[in-house]
């Protein structure tokens, strides 16, 4: 049997390998000594086959894994100049060696090899080689909805009582990387110890490392400095971490302005502009500062670029990257500027 799992979410290709792994061992107590993991840069054809055509030792069964060959080849193409008159293909030793995979006769029943790639480009020149003699599924980062019920499901299953409420929260605050989102579950999970997490828990847990990088993106938006902004927003993309988080965040953000600025408007005292805006009171100076700069329709022209960017995406007009990345440079553009800012209560 021959897999060719590949796609841009390594959580589910790598669990589909370990899918693959468990049936093949569930009656073969010897799979561990006889599975071959191979690096498809610098695997040769000859190399392939010979592994993949070794029957197991006192075992049912033999696994190969490839490791990332259909990639290789695919760039070793791309970047192979041909000289003129040159007619030799690199690609045909893999096709020669694809046929024997293939043929009865030459593999054995009792083998099975698994290539296992990441995002492979639609002109990889490898893919239509073994992709026709594989079973071949490929894995997209879930949905926005999938995420929710991977949540759900991936929880039930480590037994985690989580409240549909939580279950959102950690949807927005770690977004669809799968990895991340699993991690997060068992530490929830570990302390919990039974009891089911509410949302106050979930926004203790999950990684303050994390949440203080994107506060220091939305500080930056909301402060208009557009340098720094930028620079957090690519290192926090570059991270992996989901646009719909960090657009959450900035949102959060100018809501928390425009709280502040409407009970500071209404003389409230600072107790209770603390407690209905929730931000933190090492923070309540520095927001109801900048508060005090933006003006009313100001912040109305933020919000509507908010809206604007939310309904580019679900219009399909934009994808969620390019829209931050614009909203970014918008809303740094409104900030206020000039004039030394007044605090909103002395400390």
């Amino acid at each position: 049997m021959i897999h060719l799992l590949h796609g841009k979410d390594d959580y589910q290709v790598r669990h589909a390998l370990a899918a693959i792994r468990d049936a093949l061992a569930a009656d073969d107590d010897m799979l561990a000594s006889n599975t071959t993991v191979l690096d498809g840069r610098g695997l040769t054809p000859a190399e392939l086959l010979a592994h993949a055509t070794s029957v197991p030792f006192l075992a049912a069964n033999r696994l190969v894994i490839v490791e990332s060959l259909l990639r290789a080849l695919g760039d070793a193409r791309g970047g192979r100049r041909r000289k003129k008159g040159d007619t030799d293909d690199p690609l045909e030793p893999w096709r020669a060696a694809a046929a024997q995979l293939a043929d009865p006769a030459a593999m054995p029943a009792t083998t099975t090899v698994v290539f296992i790639e990441g995002e492979l480009a639609k002109t990889n020149a490898a893919f239509p080689i073994f992709a026709p003699i594989a079973r071949t599924a490929e894995y997209a980062p879930l949905n926005a909805g999938d995420v929710v019920a991977w949540i759900k499901g991936t929880a039930k299953a480590k037994k985690l009582k989580l409240g549909e409420g939580a279950v959102r929260m950690l949807a927005v605050l770690v977004g669809g990387d799968l990895w991340a989102l699993d991690n997060e579950l068992d530490k929830i999970a570990a302390y919990a110890a039974g009891a089911a997490a509410d949302e106050g828990m979930v926004s203790q847990l999950v990684s303050a490392a994390r949440e203080t990088k994107v506060w220091e993106l939305a500080d930056a938006v909301v402060a208009g400095n557009e340098r720094k902004a930028v620079t957090s927003l690519r290192r926090l993309l570059t991270d992996g971490e989901p646009p719909q988080l960090l657009t959450f965040m900035i949102a959060r953000q100018y809501r928390q302005l425009l709280l502040v600025k409407d009970l500071r408007d209404r003389r409230v005292s600072r107790e209770e502009v603390q407690r209905a805006s929730g931000v933190p009171g090492f923070k309540l100076n520095e927001v109801g500062a900048l508060a005090g700069r933006y003006s009313w329709p100001v912040l109305r022209q933020a919000y509507q670029r908010l809206l604007e960017a939310d309904l580019s995406v679900k219009r399909g007009l934009q994808d969620d990257e390019s829209a931050l990345q614009l909203l970014v440079h918008e809303l740094c553009a409104l900030a206020p500027s000039g004039g030394a800012a007044q605090p909103a209560y002395a400390r």
